[in-house]
């Protein structure tokens, strides 16, 4: 695996609690694009689930096995809101990815696209 992780660099102590994240990628000559709003009641676990199963190279997030092998690819993991109680934390994400329209969810609540859906919308990114 070469791609480049930047995981919470200046929010390390703050992820580990309870909040809203996002996940987004970037290249040299693309700026940053987000991918996928969350929300955990520990992020930093749950972040770390996301890149386990990005790293298995089967579509996940977009990511193939030869996306993941590129150095050129940086994958950026941030804090958006820090928010411990539950019920604002989910009507906050909702909010967030209706406004922000992460490129791997459906739209519909917090759902992501299909794999297929998500693989195609990244290798569009990546090579568009």
């Amino acid at each position: 695996m070469d791609i480049k992780v930047k995981f919470f660099e200046n929010e390390f102590v703050e992820a580990i609690g309870a909040g809203i994240y996002g996940v987004s990628v970037q290249t040299s000559t693309k700026s940053k694009e987000l991918l996928y709003v969350g929300e955990s009641v520990f992020v930093l676990v749950r972040c770390a689930t996301h890149l386990y199963e990005l790293l298995k190279g089967n579509g996940y997030l977009g990511f193939t096995k030869e996306m993941i092998e590129s150095n050129d690819i940086t994958l950026v993991f941030e804090l958006l809101i820090s928010e411990s109680d539950k019920k604002k934390r989910k009507a906050r994400e909702k909010q967030l990815i209706k406004d922000m329209h992460p490129r791997m969810q459906s739209g519909i609540s917090d759902r992501v696209k299909p794999i297929e859906d998500m693989i195609g919308e990244m290798t569009n990114l990546l090579n568009g």
